[in-house]
């Protein structure tokens, strides 16, 4: 069993680190490019907006045919390849203008936004009945995502045409090759996925999980997208710059590490909660703290925002996931994970140009604190009887408690 995780955690590992290179960094390579404002929302929100399309469609194919991995191996190489046009233009002395970057970035999108959908399903699916957890394999990506933040941010010049796009080539491919020992069929049988769809979103818990998880990325995008820009134009080099998204990083993989004693304490809904009124404080402290060292120092609150939110929310789709169904639960999440970001990228890219940081993350923190309340709401509504949370912590986790 341990021997068929390795190449998932080699997954991981490459998949997470092209994200490290592009997350924090392409904002900057496009403003180097003169892609600023309107049009820097437009190329960013590709991503979230082929999140729209990618997950659900892969994910209903997954589990209508079994065929997880396989389906893993056309994504990672479609994203792969389109990624190699922007780095091959960028090298030739002929880099892309904005409309053929744009129609790039939408195709290496619609590849990108499912790779790591159908991995969590893999290995969940891997993990099922072992003493190993999802979370324990899922933190080997936020490594390689920490790595490629640290080095990028020392090595890597936004300003240069190539460097980034080459880099995130490279470790796409690396993804790729790792995806390829990866078993192609699932374990579980085909199932009637679209049925399954359509009765999860005709379930009301389900659909207030929803709308909680489509707020919490409106505001969230406002940290992938402007956070660094925020730095910046605070006179923040690039390297400190990596060294903030490192220092969140760390505390994401120690809560991954240590996430099963939250999850037999507590329901996932309530813990959805806490993680958005970490948020909130977050995004309230980035606009309000001029300070680096006391913006670094409260970087750990990256473990609430993100760690603890993605963790908990994909123990909830795979508490209410039907069986064999959870490719298509998970593509649902995705598809709204991916709503969210669309419109927070495109929102927030138009305020910062227009108002700078101050206002955008203020902004982002009143969204997060909606979230909250409307998560507070829906856990109290379907708090679980006592001794379910414990049940419930192998199921939140991918192993056995």
């Amino acid at each position: 069993m341990a021997r068929r995780l390795v190449p998932l955690r080699f997954y991981y590992l490459a998949s997470f680190a092209a994200l490290g290179l592009h997350l924090p960094f392409f904002p900057r390579w496009l403003e180097a490019r003169g892609i600023e404002g309107l049009s820097m929302g437009l190329v960013s929100a590709t991503v979230p907006a082929m999140g729209l399309l990618g997950p659900p469609l892969f994910g209903l194919a997954a589990d209508a045919f079994a065929l997880h991995g396989a389906l893993l191996h056309i994504a990672c190489a479609g994203a792969f390849l389109a990624f190699a046009v922007i780095a091959s233009a960028s090298l030739l002395g002929h880099p892309l203008g904005l409309a053929a970057l744009f129609l790039v970035c939408l195709v290496f999108a619609f590849f990108r936004s499912p790779m790591i959908m159908l991995a969590d399903v893999a290995t969940m699916d891997e993990v099922r009945g072992t003493s190993t957890s999802y979370a324990r394999v899922r933190l080997i990506g936020s490594l390689g995502f920490l790595l490629a933040v640290l080095v990028a941010g020392r090595t890597l010049d936004p300003a240069s045409p190539s460097a980034l796009p080459v880099a995130v080539t490279v470790a796409l491919f690396a993804a790729l090759l790792a995806s390829l020992a990866i078993p192609a069929r699932a374990k579980a049988p085909p199932v009637p996925a679209l049925a399954h769809a359509r009765a999860l979103l005709a379930a009301p818990d389900y659909r207030l999980f929803l709308v909680v998880a489509f707020l919490s990325q409106i505001a969230h995008a406002c940290y992938d997208l402007c956070f660094s820009l925020h730095l910046r134009d605070r006179g923040v080099s690039d390297d400190r710059v990596g060294l903030a998204w490192a220092f969140g990083v760390v505390a994401e993989v120690a809560l991954m590490a240590g996430s099963a004693p939250l999850f037999r304490r507590a329901s996932t809904p309530r813990l959805i909660a806490a993680a958005l009124l970490g948020a909130s404080l977050r995004w309230a402290v980035i606009a309000f703290v001029p300070s680096f060292p006391v913006l670094l120092a409260l970087q750990p609150l990256h473990a609430l925002s993100f760690g603890l939110m993605w963790i908990a929310c994909l123990a909830y789709t795979r508490e209410r996931a039907p069986a064999g169904a959870l490719a298509t639960a998970q593509g649902l999440f995705s598809a709204v994970i991916a709503a969210g970001g669309v419109g927070g990228m495109l929102v927030w890219s138009t305020i910062y140009r227009r108002s700078g940081g101050t206002v955008t993350f203020a902004l982002a923190s009143l969204v997060a604190a909606v979230a909250f309340v409307t998560a507070l709401i829906w856990s109290l509504r379907i708090a679980d009887p006592p001794g379910i949370a414990a049940a419930n912590a192998a199921k939140a986790t991918g192993g056995a408690t």
